[in-house]
C-alpha cells in the first residue's frame, strides 16, 4: 500500500535555518521538498565528484585483490587521483601490448634478422623491397630475372625480398609490403617488458581496492553535503530574504514522534495540512507485507504510482507468481530452483540477495505446482496422472486443450480483477458517482459469462431471467451514465464508442495469456525431445559405460538449454501481461516519485 502522508511547511528566521535544517538531517525522519530546484555551481561540482567517485567504487569493486596485496594508504583525493593514474597507464600499456602483439604476428614470417645489416645495405645504396605472396602464385622465373632472396614459407604463403639499387627501377608486378620494425625475438622482449609493467600497475590496483572503503565513506559524505544543499536551495525566502519557508512530508505513522522533536525548537513554526487535492504530488513510499515486499522491484522497473493511486504490487503479484509458473510448467526444473534457492539462502546472510532468493522460492514452488498440474517432470510426461485432463474429459476437449482453457481463464479473472482495481481506484479519486460506469461494464462481462455458461447447464429460467435483468440495467448504466458531468445524449454516443473499444480490447486482453499455455506447451516439448534424443543416442551405443556417458551428456546439455532458455519467457512473458493487460485494464497511471529521508549515516 501507499503510506499516506502529511505536508509540513516550515517558516524561520534566516539565520536560525541552517541549523534547524541540520537537525532535521540528523533525525532523518521526513522528505524534503526539492524538486525541480537549480543548483549552484559548488554544489553542481559536489554532484560530479559523487558520481565519479560511484563509477569508481563500481570499477574497483570488479577487481580481485590477492592475499599479499597491501591496501593504498591516503585520503579519498589522493586515492581517486592513484586510480586515475593507474586506469591511464594501464589504457596505455594495454594498447602498447595489442600493437606489439600484432607486430610480432608480422615479424615471425620474416625470421630473424639485425637491424643493422639493413642500416649497412642503405649505406652502400642498396635498397631491400619485402614482398609476400600465396605460393601457388610464387613464379620461380622471379628468381632468374630479380636479385632475389627467399625467407621463409608460413601459413601458405612465400615471404622473399628484392635488393634493388637505387640506379636501378624494376617494373615488379606485386606491391611491397611494410617491413618489420625489429625482429621477431625483440619484438617478443619488448612484450614480455611491457606484460611485466601491465602486471605492476595491476597490482597498484588491487592495493586501491582494500581501500575502496574510504571512498565509500567519502561518497557518503558527498551525498549528505548534496542533500543538504538540495535542501537549502528548496527552501523559498520571503519578507526581503529574512524568512525562509521549506517544505517537507512525513509518513504519518511518524507525526507523534516528529512533532514531539517539533516542541524542542522554539525557532521553527510549523504548519501541517493533510494531502486531499489533485494539485499535491506528495513523494510515494510502498509499505507491504513480506511477501507483496518481494514484487516491489517490479513496481519500480516500470514506474512507481502515484500517490493518489492504488498500490498495484499487492494486486498483481500473485497472478505473476502463478503466471511465471504457468511458463516454464515442469515440476522438475520447479524443484530445481526450489533447492538451489533454498540451499543458497542458508549460506549467503546478504540483505539484498536474501529477498531475491525468497522470490526464487515462490516462483519454484509455483512451476512445481503447475508441474503437478499437467504430470511433467524434466520434460516427462505422466499421462495417467495429469490433473488438467480432467478438464479436458470435463468439456471434450483434445489433447493439451485443458492447459490453453487455463490460461484464457487466468487471463479473464486477472482482467476483471483489474477493472475492479480501476473503480476502486476512481472511487478514491473522484467519488463513487463517476465509478458506476466501470462497475457496470464488470457486470456485464461477467454477467454475460455466467449466462454463456449457463444457458446450456440450468433449466432454472428464474435464475437466468434474475441475471439477464441485472446484466441489461447495468448495460443501460454503462450506456448512458458513463460521465455524470454530460447529457444523456453525448453519453450515448460515448457509450458506444465504448462498448466498441470494450469488446475489441476484451477479446485481444484475454487472446495474449495464451503466451502462457504457448510457453508452457513449447519447454515440455523441447524437454521431451532432448529425453528421447538421450535415449535413443545411448541405445545406438553398445559399449555399457560410454552409451550411459553420452545419455547423461545430452540431458544435462539439454534440459540446461531448454531451463535457461524457458526461465527468461518464463520472466519477460508474466512482465509483459502485467505491464500491458493488467495495468491498462487497471487504470495505473504512474508517474511518482520515490520517498526520501532526508538524513545522514546513509
Amino acid at each position: 500500500m501507499i503510506v499516506p502522508m502529511i505536508k509540513y511547511s516550515f517558516l524561520l528566521y534566516h539565520g536560525d535555518f541552517s541549523r534547524f535544517l541540520e537537525q532535521l538531517q540528523e533525525l532523518g525522519m521526513i522528505h524534503v521538498e526539492s524538486r525541480n530546484v537549480e543548483l549552484d555551481d559548488d554544489t553542481d561540482k559536489i554532484v560530479h565528484k559523487a558520481g565519479n567517485l560511484n563509477r569508481i567504487i563500481s570499477e574497483l569493486k570488479t577487481v580481485k585483490a590477492s592475499p599479499a596485496t597491501v591496501p593504498f594508504e591516503g585520503d579519498a583525493d589522493a586515492l581517486v587521483e592513484a586510480y586515475s593514474d593507474v586506469r591511464e597507464q594501464l589504457a596505455k600499456l594495454d594498447a602498447s601490448i595489442n600493437k606489439t602483439g600484432k607486430d610480432i604476428e608480422e615479424a615471425i614470417p620474416w625470421g630473424e634478422f639485425d637491424e643493422n645489416d639493413i642500416s649497412r645495405l642503405t649505406s652502400l645504396e642498396i635498397t631491400p623491397k619485402f614482398y609476400s605472396v600465396p605460393i601457388k602464385q610464387f613464379d620461380e622465373n622471379w628468381a632468374n630475372i630479380y636479385p632475389l632472396c627467399e625467407i621463409n614459407r608460413y601459413k601458405g604463403k612465400i615471404y622473399f625480398v628484392i635488393l634493388q639499387h637505387d640506379n636501378q627501377v624494376f617494373n615488379f608486378e606485386l606491391q611491397a609490403v611494410k617491413p618489420p620494425s625489429q625482429s621477431h625475438s625483440k619484438l617478443q622482449d619488448e612484450l614480455n617488458r611491457l606484460n611485466g609493467q601491465y602486471a605492476q600497475r595491476q597490482k597498484q590496483l588491487e592495493s586501491l581496492v582494500l581501500s575502496v572503503e574510504t571512498l565509500v565513506e567519502e561518497r557518503k559524505r558527498l551525498t549528505e553535503t548534496i542533500d543538504y544543499n538540495t535542501a537549502k536551495l528548496s527552501a523559498r525566502n520571503e519578507a526581503a530574504d529574512s524568512i525562509r519557508i521549506l517544505t517537507g512530508w512525513l509518513p504519518k505513522e511518524n507525526k507523534a514522534k516528529f512533532e514531539t522533536f517539533l516542541e524542542t525548537q522554539a525557532t521553527a513554526y510549523f504548519v501541517t495540512e493533510d494531502v486531499g487535492n489533485d494539485e499535491e504530488e506528495p513523494p510515494v513510499l510502498l509499505k507491504n507485507n513480506r511477501f507483496v515486499r518481494l514484487f516491489e522491484p517490479i513496481t519500480n522497473l516500470y514506474s512507481l504510482p502515484k500517490y493518489s493511486e492504488l498500490d498495484p504490487t499487492p494486486f498483481f503479484a500473485p497472478f505473476f507468481m502463478l503466471f511465471f509458473g504457468f511458463c516454464l510448467g515442469d515440476g522438475g526444473y520447479g524443484l530445481f530452483i526450489l533447492a538451489v534457492a533454498s540451499l543458497l539462502k542458508i549460506k549467503i546472510k546478504n540483505a539484498v540477495i536474501r529477498p531475491i532468493l525468497t522470490l526464487a522460492q515462490y516462483m519454484g514452488a509455483a512451476t512445481l505446482l503447475f508441474g503437478v498440474i499437467t504430470a511433467t517432470f524434466f520434460g516427462v510426461s505422466i499421462d495417467s496422472i495429469r490433473p488438467d485432463k480432467i478438464v479436458e474429459r470435463l468439456f471434450g476437449l483434445k489433447e493439451n486443450f485443458g492447459m490453453m482453457i487455463l490460461s484464457l481463464m487466468l487471463g479473464f479473472v486477472q482482467i476483471i480483477f483489474a477493472m475492479f482495481v480501476n473503480a476502486a481506484k476512481i472511487v478514491k479519486q473522484r467519488g463513487w458517482k463517476y465509478a458506476l460506469s466501470t462497475w457496470a461494464w464488470i457486470v456485464v462481462i461477467v454477467g454475460g459469462a455466467t449466462l454463456f455458461v449457463l444457458k446450456d447447464t440450468t433449466d432454472n429460467l428464474a435464475v437466468l431471467y434474475v441475471i439477464g435483468a441485472v446484466w441489461c440495467f447495468a448495460e443501460l448504466i454503462a450506456l448512458f451514465y458513463n460521465n455524470p458531468e454530460k447529457n444523456i445524449f453525448v453519453n450515448f454516443g460515448s457509450g458506444l464508442w465504448t462498448t466498441y473499444n470494450m469488446i475489441s480490447g476484451l477479446m485481444g486482453d484475454i487472446l495474449s495469456y495464451i503466451r502462457l499455455f504457448v510457453l508452457g506447451l513449447t519447454g515440455g516439448v523441447l524437454g521431451g525431445v532432448f529425453n528421447n534424443l538421450a535415449v535413443l543416442a545411448g541405445e545406438g551405443m553398445d559399449i555399457p559405460v560410454a552409451s550411459q556417458l553420452i545419455t547423461l551428456v545430452i540431458l544435462l546439455f539439454g534440459h540446461s538449454l531448454n531451463f535457461s532458455l524457458n526461465i527468461i519467457g518464463a520472466v519477460v512473458h508474466p512482465l509483459r501481461l502485467t505491464y500491458v493487460e493488467y495495468y491498462k485494464n487497471s487504470g495505473f497511471d504512474g508517474g511518482g516519485y520515490p520517498f526520501k529521508l532526508f538524513e545522514k549515516g546513509k
